[in-house]
């Protein structure tokens, strides 16, 4: 709970603090996240997924120290690359959590339908960040929300990253299926069709 409520304070003042700390922050965020779910739980979280993350907050902290925000990036304004670039590379560490944790209570759910579900919840925390940002603009003086349709863009282009991050996240996390868990739905799949033959 401690380290949930850290990162949330961390989001709130992310932008306001210096690229030095946001990288080490995170860094050592990420390395807690690791270490807790491995002791807690006997999950290893892959690494490359762990380093997605690092690079989407990366994202908003470099954004933030050569201040790119309102202003063109490419084709996009760097607040839209953002927040699409932010969904994409987060969504896989999403999808494969709720993989494993849907493993864990003994539900084997087709990876679409897991990926669909991981989406949604996505999303949901997409929707939390946008509070965030509102309290932080009403109750602590920052200037996160520039305008009426700022919050209904920030969730098109998080809803846009989500979509290309599920369909990126379905091609790479069959790489990161555990071996005993292919061959145990492998002889589930062969003993359905097994019973489907019985007269």
């Amino acid at each position: 709970m401690i380290v949930l409520l850290a990162g949330a304070a961390f989001l709130t003042k992310m932008c306001y603090l210096s690229l030095a700390f946001n990288t080490l922050f995170t860094i050592a965020f990420l390395g807690i996240f690791y270490w807790y779910l491995r002791a807690r739980f006997n999950l290893r979280v892959p690494l490359v997924l762990l380093a997605l993350v690092f690079l989407a907050l990366q994202v908003d902290a470099l954004g933030n120290f050569f201040r790119l925000y309102g202003r063109q990036f490419g084709p996009m304004q760097y607040d839209e690359f953002s927040h699409l670039t932010v969904q994409v590379l987060v969504s896989p560490i999403i999808i494969w959590f709720v993989t494993r944790l849907l493993h864990g209570y003994g539900y084997r759910l087709p990876l679409i339908l897991t990926a669909f579900f991981a989406a949604t919840t996505v999303f949901s925390l997409s929707a939390a960040y946008e509070i965030i940002e509102l309290w932080d603009e009403l109750h602590f003086g920052g200037q996160r929300i520039w305008g009426k349709y700022d919050t209904a863009t920030d969730l098109q282009w998080d809803l846009c990253g989500i979509i290309i991050g599920t369909v990126f996240s379905c091609i790479m996390l069959r790489t990161f299926q555990p071996v005993h868990d292919r061959a145990r739905e492998s002889a589930l799949e062969q003993s359905q069709v097994s019973v489907a033959r019985l007269p």
